[in-house]
């Protein structure tokens, strides 16, 4: 026999406040088997998440609906004394509650996470007066559940005694209705935290590999922007120079930005950086297809701020990030200029180990900077041992150590480092990159050729460049002759 529910057709009903009331009925000779529905969420209010709406059975409340079946009532030929209408064993069945089937309802998670969840609501088909099923929106809420809940309680007292003559067993006991449980799922909306990065030249083609079409295959892969306070010339400038010289491109490596006021007047400020950012960009497009100009920095090592320095470099995409270990900045004065001279410069070798040890580098620039601290007491031989050790604990680590060119212009006329540590470089296998570290745009590729050469003559065979942070080697042979080609090519 059809169910009385399956046959009644949907009548509204009068939902109590907009938040939607729950009014948990049972179906007249039927289970409460009603499928949660997914709906939308009520106009006006933020949706949750992901709310997977669970119904609440009704532990005793709904006891009316097998209290007094209606098929048996009906064809009873003798009087039934009033406690055998429904006997204690056929009273059971109240206790038995169907669980209904819970469906998730599919609702769209925004960004934000809203804490309170009045909006989620599921329909039930409720019996209404004269046998049609009605649709009674459910709110999703504890405190309209209770409320609701309450009000069940208080309907179902009323209706409890289904026949007209009192019946003591049929006597519904209250019993309190447990809330709807709802369970939101909560999907961890993932905290993305965007850098702005104004790199916009990387969507330049890089230059084939190979030669450029000067024959240039090299490049100079230190130099300043007027930024760092103490450079002159336009990054076009550098530019200009570096086609001049022979190379097949240029790295721009300014001295990076610090907290704390760390040596300020050598360096861009921190709300500089996507101007020196902007400033590579437009060199890079200005000689597309002459010369690959590439963004990397100087920067700092000083112990204590390599948290500073590695979140510096996840703010662009470099090609390439040069150590920079200064002696002469007041800072680094001010905590080791403890002892003696030679003290100083050992302390000094020390911390240029830890640089290569902390990873964050792929070379390190001017590595016997030091050797201009009191120039004129300088002796190699003093700190030699100092420096041996130094270079072991890089050489461990794979970085790459640079020949500065421009220490021939230093208080202490040497290139930077000089021959004898030079040999010992070479003597480790530590990998070499030549750079000018140019200040003035002419210096651009400034006595490279005499650079090759010192390689050659401390051991070397190659001599290397860093491109997306990647070594590549060349002989140094073939990066002489490619020099001088270009260099050549551009005589008139």
């Amino acid at each position: 026999m059809k169910s009385i529910a399956k046959k009644a057709k949907a009548v509204p009903v009068k939902v109590v406040a907009k938040a939607a009331k729950k009014a948990v009925k049972p179906v007249k000779g039927g289970k409460p088997g009603a499928k949660a529905v997914p709906v939308k969420p009520v106009k006006g209010k933020a949706p949750v998440k992901a709310v997977k709406a669970k119904a609440a059975p009704v532990k005793k409340a709904v006891a009316a609906k097998k209290v007094a079946p209606a098929k048996k009532a009906a064809v009873a030929k003798k009087a039934v004394a009033a406690k055998k209408v429904v006997p204690a064993k056929k009273a059971a069945p109240v206790k038995k509650v169907v669980k209904p089937e819970a469906k998730k309802v599919a609702v769209k998670v925004p960004t934000k996470v809203v804490k309170k969840t009045p909006v989620a609501v599921v329909k039930k088909s409720v019996p209404a007066k004269g046998g049609k099923a009605a649709q009674v929106v459910e709110p999703v809420t504890k405190k309209a559940a209770e409320k609701v809940a309450s009000a069940v309680v208080a309907e179902e007292k009323k209706k409890a005694v289904v026949s007209p003559a009192p019946v003591k067993a049929v006597a519904v006991k209250a019993t309190k209705v447990s809330a709807p449980v709802v369970e939101v799922i909560e999907e961890e909306v993932p905290v993305v935290i965007e850098e702005v990065v104004t790199m916009a030249h990387q969507s330049l083609p890089p230059m084939p590999a190979g030669a450029a079409a000067n024959g240039a295959i090299y490049y100079d892969s230190h130099m300043h922007t007027p930024l760092c306070k103490h450079a002159w010339g336009e990054p076009e400038e550098y530019a200009a120079q570096g086609v001049k010289a022979g190379l097949k491109g240029i790295i721009f490596t300014c001295h990076c930005p610090m907290p704390d006021g760390f040596w300020p007047t050598v360096r861009m400020a921190d709300s500089e950086f996507d101007a020196y950012l902007e400033m590579v960009d437009r060199a890079a497009k200005a000689f597309k297809g002459k010369l690959d100009v590439r963004l990397g920095l100087e920067s700092e090592y000083f112990p204590g701020m390599e948290g500073w320095i590695e979140r510096l470099h996840k703010r662009a995409d470099f090609d390439y990030i040069l150590g920079g270990l200064h002696w002469q900045a007041r800072d680094y004065l001010a905590k080791f200029e403890t002892g003696t001279i030679e003290a100083f410069r050992k302390s000094y070798f020390n911390h240029l180990a830890a640089s290569a040890e902390t990873g964050l580098y792929d070379c390190l620039a001017h590595p016997d900077l030091v050797k201009n601290y009191h120039p004129d007491s300088w002796c190699l031989a003093i700190v030699k041992g100092s420096i041996a050790t130094s270079l072991d604990r890089i050489a461990a680590t794979g970085v790459a150590m640079e020949l500065n060119t421009s220490g021939l212009n230093k208080s202490y006329s040497e290139m930077n480092p000089g021959m004898e540590m030079l040999r010992m470089m070479a003597d480790r296998g530590i990998p070499v990159v030549i750079g000018s570290d140019a200040h003035r745009a002419n210096r651009v590729g400034e006595h490279f050729m005499t650079a090759l050469s010192h390689l050659q003559e401390a051991g070397y065979e190659k001599v290397g460049y860093f491109l997306k942070r990647q070594r590549i080697d060349l002989k140094i042979s073939e990066v002489q002759a490619s020099i001088k080609k270009a260099a050549d090519s551009q005589v008139v």
